[in-house]
């Protein structure tokens, strides 16, 4: 029988090689699971010491970045230095229509008029004149989408017994299919294609009231008489019909075709179409605007027309029209605007009619906005009898541009033998 402890020293010299490799082993998990220290670890004999890594000096702090400072929404320049003539901001990108898809919108018109029906050459009788309007925005998928609004109005039922009313109305109801920039369906109430003035309405023109519509005592039913300086449209510019419409070069040229009045068996379909092009910028979208506060140099030419065959006896409706829009930035000069509009007629008692509008916004603000003041002449010449002449002087006040202003304004209107005198102040707001 072997020695027992000769066995035990045999065994062990076997194992002490399994012993060292273990033992280092077990140190270098240790020091890899332990907190760095402020020294390295020693190296291994066999191995020379790794050169000491200095870490890169941490970057400098970045530069603050600079502001756009745009004078609708910046702050006052320094004492006596002129801000640069106003711009509004660019627009906001287009919402994920399917993380986003309605909005709602409120905008409200209200209207104070200094002027006597009985009397229409003195400014001795007050009124007023209120409109709210909702409207509600969807995407239902990419190429389907609607839009739908309500109309709120509060004003007097007669010039001259002082009684108010209100009412409540569908202004627009549209189911659009949108295929590509060039085709785009459109079915429902909407504006009417047929001028520039019509797509702007009274909520996006620089005038506060829509190109035709002045007060006079010749209708004492009515709180305003409209002379027929525009094409045939309806209910607050709207009807109901079908446009077909397009555009290429993002809004550099568009053109629209439309059938109104579809479902009425008195009359014929109304079509109107028209064809707008930009030459400097261009004007994206279904609408126009008659001014853009200078966020954008614009020349843009456009012509239009209708027709409805009138059934029975009566007389063909047809009209031609034309508009201009330009507008330039000066920079620290301010923004000029000149827009101007001709109407020709056939079958109707108007022979043709235009208006002209020169406007002027100031460089500089006045507390939060920015003066605008205007000046408008519109004439309609009737088949038979004299001309009516409507003049107006403007003052307007742009806070953020469409979303809100006021407007302070004198009325001179020559029509029918009647003259008038009215003064008018005006409060716009949009959210």
């Amino acid at each position: 029988m072997a020695n027992p402890v000769c066995v035990s020293l045999a065994r062990l010299s076997r194992a002490w090689p399994l012993a060292l490799i273990w033992s280092a082993l077990s140190s270098n998990l240790a020091l890899a699971q332990a907190a760095p220290s402020s020294e390295p670890p020693p190296a291994a004999a066999t191995q020379p010491a790794p050169p000491l890594v200095v870490p890169p000096p941490p970057p400098p702090p970045a530069a603050p970045p600079v502001l756009d400072a745009s004078p609708v929404v910046a702050t006052e320049a320094a004492a006596g230095e002129p801000l640069p003539a106003p711009a509004l901001p660019p627009p906001a990108p287009p919402e994920d229509p399917k993380k986003f898809p309605l909005t709602l919108s409120a905008w409200m018109h209200m209207s104070n008029r200094l002027q006597n029906l009985n009397e229409p050459k003195k400014l001795n009788r007050f009124s007023q004149e209120n409109e709210l309007n909702l409207l509600l925005k969807g995407q239902i998928v990419k190429q389907h989408g609607f839009t739908a609004s309500m109309v709120a109005g509060y004003g007097p039922t007669s010039p001259t017994s002082g009684t108010m009313n209100g009412n409540v109305a569908l202004l627009d109801l549209i189911g659009k299919l949108d295929l590509s920039e060039g085709f785009h369906l459109w079915v429902g109430r909407m504006l009417v294609p047929s001028d520039r003035s019509n797509f702007s309405g009274t909520w996006f023109m620089a005038p506060w009231y829509y190109p035709g519509r002045y007060y006079s005592g010749v209708s004492k039913d009515n709180a305003f008489f409209a002379a027929p300086v525009g094409p045939r449209q309806g209910f607050n510019g709207r009807n109901d019909g079908a446009t077909i419409w397009g555009e290429w070069a993002g809004g550099m040229l568009k053109y629209y075709a439309s059938a109104f009045d579809l479902h009425s068996s008195d009359n014929n379909p109304l079509l109107s179409g028209r064809i707008n092009l930009a030459l400097i910028n261009p004007e994206p979208g279904y609408y126009h605007s008659s001014t853009y506060y200078g966020s954008k140099d614009i020349l843009a030419l456009a012509i239009g027309g209708q027709f409805q065959k009138t059934k029975g006896t009566g007389t063909d409706y047809s009209e031609f029209n034309a508009d201009l829009l330009f507008e330039k930035n000066l920079g620290g000069a301010g923004v000029i605007d000149i827009e101007g509009a001709f109407y020709k007629y056939y079958g109707s008692s108007i022979d043709l009619s235009y208006f002209l509008v020169l406007s002027y916004l100031t460089p500089q603000k006045l507390g939060p906005g920015y003066l605008q003041p205007l000046v408008r002449l519109q004439q309609a010449k009737p088949a038979e009898g004299d001309t009516w002449t409507i003049f107006e002087g403007q003052l307007g006040y742009a806070i953020e541009a469409y979303a809100a202003r006021l407007a302070l304004g004198y009325q001179y209107t020559t029509a029918a033998n009647t003259k008038s005198n009215a003064l008018y102040l005006g409060l716009q707001l949009q959210k």
